[in-house]
């Protein structure tokens, strides 16, 4: 299932920023489904264990994530920018 709002292109130049910012897109929007279900009423203990098991491991993938190197490819994105014309 393609869980991506929209398949438009990502305005980086970087081609792995974009690979990058397009899984954490995913893996955030999945986090938001997980959070979503253990809201429901009714779950069972170990429907709660399963959904925060989940939620666990997607933290873990998130904090890997968004590491040093993801932090400096945005920072060069950035400083690549080109200065607004006024």
């Amino acid at each position: 299932m393609n869980m991506q709002i929209s398949d438009r292109p990502l305005p980086v130049t970087n081609s792995t920023l974009s690979i990058l910012i397009a899984e954490l897109s995913t893996e955030c929007m999945k986090v938001q489904a997980l959070v979503n279900q253990l809201q429901l009423t009714g779950l069972t203990a170990t429907q709660q264990a399963e959904i925060l098991a989940e939620l666990l491991a997607a933290a873990v993938h998130l904090h890997n994530h968004c590491d040093e190197d993801f932090q400096i490819l945005i920072a060069e994105e950035i400083e690549n920018l080109p200065d607004d014309e006024d």
